[in-house]
C-alpha cells in the first residue's frame, strides 16, 4: 500500500505549528551564542515556513495509536530546520551542532516528574507491548515510508529489550528533500534524550552511517553517552563510510 500524507488524518498543522513555536522559543536562546538578531530572527521565520510547507507532506506512519507517529513529526521538524539553516550558508557540522544543542536545551524544561515518569513507562511491560506489536505490524510494509525493524528480547543482564531497524522513516524522508547529510546528527538526538531522561541507551550501528541496521539497547544502570561530538559515537567511529 502506497503511504498517504497526513493531513485530515493525524497531522493537526496548527497543533503542530504551535508545537514547533514552542521549540523555536527555545532555539532562539541556544542561537545567541552563535548569531545576531537579525539572522535569528531570519533562521526562526525560515524555520517555521519550511515547517508549514512540509507539514501536508508528511507520509501517514499509522496514525494517533502509532508509536512512529511521533518519530515522524520530529524527523519534519529537523528537515525544515536543516533546509532554514543551509539557507543562510551554514554547513552540516554546524547545523548538527545546532540542532544537538537545541536537543539538549529542550530536554533541560522537561520537569524531574515527567524524566522519572519516563524512565518508569520505558521499561514498563505495556511499553514493551506496544513497541513489540509496532515491530511487527511494521514488516508487513502497509506504509511505504515508515519505519521497519523487529523488536529484540532481552535477558535483563546484557540490556533490557531493543529494536532492529533496517529501514528508518527519518533517512527515507531526509532523503526526499536532499538533506540525508543531517540524518546522523538527527540520530545522536536519541542519545541527547535518553541521558537527560536517565534512560541507558545504546547503539553501535546505524543506517544514516551506511550501516544493514540500526541496533537500538535499552538498559537499566548504565550511563548512556552524550552524543557529541559526533565522532565520539561507536555507531561513526565503525561505519563501513570512514573505512
Amino acid at each position: 500500500m502506497e503511504a498517504r500524507t497526513g493531513q485530515n488524518q493525524v497531522y493537526d498543522n496548527k497543533a503542530l505549528l504551535d508545537d514547533f513555536d514552542s521549540l523555536l522559543r527555545i532555539a532562539r536562546k541556544v542561537n545567541v551564542k552563535f548569531f545576531d538578531d537579525e539572522t535569528i530572527e531570519q533562521l526562526a521565520l525560515q524555520s517555521r515556513d519550511e515547517y508549514a510547507r512540509l507539514i501536508p507532506q508528511l507520509p501517514y506512519v499509522g496514525g494517533e495509536k502509532s508509536p512512529f507517529t511521533p518519530l515522524m513529526i520530529q524527523a519534519g521538524q529537523t528537515i525544515a530546520f536543516y533546509h532554514a539553516c543551509k539557507n543562510i550558508g551554514l554547513e552540516k557540522e554546524q547545523i548538527g551542532e545546532l540542532i544537538y544543542e537545541i536537543a539538549e536545551a529542550q530536554m533541560q524544561t522537561i520537569s524531574r516528574f515527567k524524566k522519572w515518569f519516563a524512565r518508569r513507562l520505558v521499561f514498563s511491560n505495556s511499553y514493551r507491548d506496544r513497541w513489540r506489536k509496532a515491530m511487527e505490524e511494521s514488516q508487513n510494509r502497509e506504509f511505504t515510508k515508515n519505519w521497519v525493524g523487529e523488536f529484540v528480547e532481552g535477558n535483563g543482564k546484557d540490556f533490557e529489550f531493543g529494536f532492529n531497524f533496517i529501514d528508518c522513516g527519518f533517512l527515507k524522508l531526509a532523503r526526499e528533500y536532499g538533506c540525508e547529510e543531517i540524518a546522523p546528527y538527527g540520530c545522536l538526538c536519541d542519545f541527547v534524550r535518553m541521558r537527560a531522561l536517565g534512560i541507558g541507551f545504546r547503539r553501535t550501528q546505524t543506517l544514516a552511517m551506511g550501516h544493514a541496521r540500526c541496533d537500538f539497547r535499552f538498559l537499566k544502570d548504565y550511563e548512556t553517552p552524550t552524543g557529541w561530538p559526533l565522532e565520539s559515537l561507536e555507531e561513526v567511529r565503525n561505519s563501513p563510510r570512514r573505512k
